[in-house]
C-alpha cells in the first residue's frame, strides 16, 4: 500500500468488486475516489437473470488476471465473491465481505422475500419505502440526502425487474461458511456498527467460525458502510490488500 499526498491509496495487486442487491458501481464510487487501483474489475451483477449468469460473470472478471486475486464482495455481493473464491480457490489472494452474511437466510427474510417476489409478480410493488431507505444507514447519515440519493437512484435506473431476479438467484442458499473454513486464503470481515440486516452477532458468529478470517465494525456507519465510510474503507481494503 502506498498513501499519496492527496489521501489515495494505492493498491498494485488486482482486485475484483462485488455489487449488493440493486446496486451497481455507483455503490463503490465514493471509496473509489480514494483508491488507484490500475488493475481493478468490477462485476455487474445487475446484468444477471440468476445465478448461473452471476457466476459466468464473476468467472469472465476473475480471468482477466494471471496473478492471484483480492475479492471484495458488499452484502449480496459478498456471498457471490465467497462462493466464486470457493471454485477458484489458486486463484484468490483474498476475500472481504462488506456488511455479507454467507450462511444459510433466516426463515423470516425468506419469507419476506417471497412476499416481494409476489409483489413485484403481481405488479403491485412500488419500490423502497423512505423508512426502509433510512434503515440502511446509521442513525446519523439518515439525513444525509446525498447519501439517500445514491440508493434511490439504484433502485430506480434498475427496476424490479433486477431486484425479482437478484432475490431468486440468491434464495433458497446453503451456508458456505464450512467450505470457506478450508480455504487457504485470508478473509476479511468488515461491517457497520449498526447494521440493520448483518447484525455484529452474525459477523462475529462468522468469524469465530473462520480461522483464517479477522473481523472490523466500523463507528457510524449502516448496511450501506461503502457510502457513508467511504474513505475509511479505502484506507481499510488499502491495508489489508498489501
Amino acid at each position: 500500500m502506498l498513501k499519496t499526498k492527496d489521501t489515495t491509496y494505492q493498491i498494485s495487486q488486482p482486485v475484483v468488486f462485488f455489487p449488493g442487491t440493486m446496486c451497481d458501481e455507483r455503490v463503490f464510487n465514493p471509496c473509489w475516489q480514494h483508491l488507484d487501483i490500475p488493475m481493478r474489475a468490477f462485476v455487474p451483477l445487475q446484468w444477471a437473470e440468476n445465478l448461473a449468469q452471476m457466476k459466468m460473470l464473476s468467472a469472465d472478471r476473475i480471468a482477466y488476471f494471471e496473478e492471484p486475486i483480492h475479492l471484495v464482495g458488499y452484502s449480496m455481493g459478498g456471498y457471490i465473491a465467497a462462493l466464486t473464491a470457493i471454485e477458484n480457490p489458486s486463484k484468490i489472494a483474498s476475500l472481504t465481505l462488506i456488511a455479507s452474511a454467507c450462511d444459510e437466510l433466516p426463515k423470516d427474510e425468506v419469507r419476506q422475500r417471497q412476499q416481494l417476489l409476489t409483489l413485484i409478480a403481481n405488479k403491485r410493488y412500488s419500490g423502497m419505502t423512505e423508512k426502509r431507505l433510512k434503515s440502511f444507514f446509521h442513525k446519523s447519515h439518515q439525513q444525509q440526502n446525498e447519501y439517500l440519493t445514491i440508493v434511490k437512484q439504484m433502485e430506480q435506473d434498475l427496476g424490479s425487474g433486477v431486484l425479482a431476479a437478484q432475490i431468486s438467484a440468491t434464495q433458497p442458499r446453503k451456508s458456505l461458511l464450512p467450505a470457506l473454513a478450508k480455504c487457504a486464503f485470508p478473509i476479511h470481515l468488515i461491517s457497520g456498527e449498526q447494521d440493520n440486516l448483518v447484525s455484529q452477532s452474525t459477523v462475529l458468529a462468522m468469524h469465530k467460525q473462520l480461522s483464517n478470517s479477522d473481523m472490523t465494525i466500523l463507528e457510524k456507519a449502516g448496511h450501506m458502510l461503502p457510502i457513508e465510510q467511504s474513505k475509511i474503507l479505502a484506507e481499510y481494503l488499502a491495508s489489508k490488500i498489501a
